[in-house]
């Protein structure tokens, strides 16, 4: 009988040359141990002041609000990561999981409104603990990443059946993805009848007419998706020229310029109809720990930031082989 083959591996995400959020609420699962270094580290720089560090104190003991296995595992976790007494540690109820040998829980670590969580593992005994993600070799490594994406409802560009897809999470108002739209116009030049580019909105709370944009673009998919790519191109290509007090006229000049029914995209944008649209590509993108713009997935491969048109060709010919 042919086994299964596993792998255990703790994985980090990091964004680089993107936009991100100010403070990310929750890590995507699997990104410790640093999310509980992380935690720590905030609860730690939050007691320094005058951004002077006091020196180093004794560390009282905590006594866990859990008891039995779970209360164990907190306080060996808070020793071991040196984890302040201002840091809540909770371990959920543990269960047997899909892996032969290991049983598993969620770790909590938070603080006030800030909260991250972590996967562990356990052995049946409970005497060992291993935190990080298990792959299954004999799966499609990109398999859960997909599956959390959905490709209907969403504007796109080329072919359904293109071999390559590239979903783009991303906020109009962000530089960076405005750096990056100029690498994705080459690329669905380069790859024309191959690749599908799918619109994803992610408007970062830092940029104060990011997600009016967004609602107006998908209030002119509504209408057209013809529409919505004039938006995405001149939203990007005008970008450092649009203000907050203007948007609102922007957006009307797009609409008229592809002869949509006014009165519908203004009632769109002014009763926000779009807006549970934009907060689903958010929480979507958050699920497959999306913290900035742009980011990019590509048949499951996750690009993050406005990288070198080289990096996404890599990915893309590996693909088309």
């Amino acid at each position: 009988m042919k086994k299964n083959l596993m792998i255990l591996i703790v994985t980090a995400f990091v964004m680089i040359s993107g936009c991100t959020k100010k403070e990310a609420a929750t890590s995507p699962k699997g990104a410790a141990p640093q999310a509980v270094q992380n935690q720590a580290q905030a609860a730690e720089n939050s007691q320094n002041q005058g951004g002077q560090n006091p020196p180093p104190a004794v560390q009282p003991v905590v006594e866990e609000h859990q008891t039995g296995i779970q209360g164990k595992i907190a306080a060996y976790m808070r020793k071991a990561f040196n984890i302040p007494p201002n840091v809540n540690l909770s371990v959920s109820e543990i269960k047997a999981s899909d892996i032969p040998g290991l049983d598993q829980a969620v770790l909590t670590i938070s603080q006030g409104e800030k909260k991250q969580t972590q996967e562990i593992y356990l052995s049946k005994d409970h005497k060992h603990l291993v935190m990080g993600k298990i792959l299954n070799l004999d799966e499609n490594p990109f398999k859960e990443t997909l599956s959390k994406i959905t490709l209907a409802g969403s504007p796109s560009r080329g072919p359904e059946g293109a071999k390559v897809t590239m979903v783009e999470f991303t906020d109009f108002e962000c530089p960076f993805c405005g750096r990056a739209y100029g690498t994705v116009e080459d690329l669905l030049h380069k790859y024309s009848g191959r690749i599908r580019l799918v619109y994803k909105s992610f408007p970062l709370p830092m940029h104060p007419w990011a997600m009016t944009a967004a609602i107006g673009a998908d209030c002119a998919y509504a209408q057209s998706n013809k529409a919505f790519w004039y938006f995405y191109n001149h939203l990007f290509q005008e970008q450092s020229s649009i203000t907050p007090a203007g948007i609102d006229d922007t957006l009307d000049g797009y609409a008229k310029a592809e002869g949509l029914n006014m009165a519908k995209f203004k009632a769109c944008v002014d009763k926000q109809q779009t807006k549970g649209k934009v907060e689903a590509d958010m929480q979507e993108g958050s699920s497959i720990g999306v913290t900035g713009t742009p980011t990019f997935v590509i048949n499951g491969r996750v690009i993050t930031g406005a990288q070198p048109e080289e990096n996404f060709e890599q990915t893309i010919n590996g693909i088309l082989k």
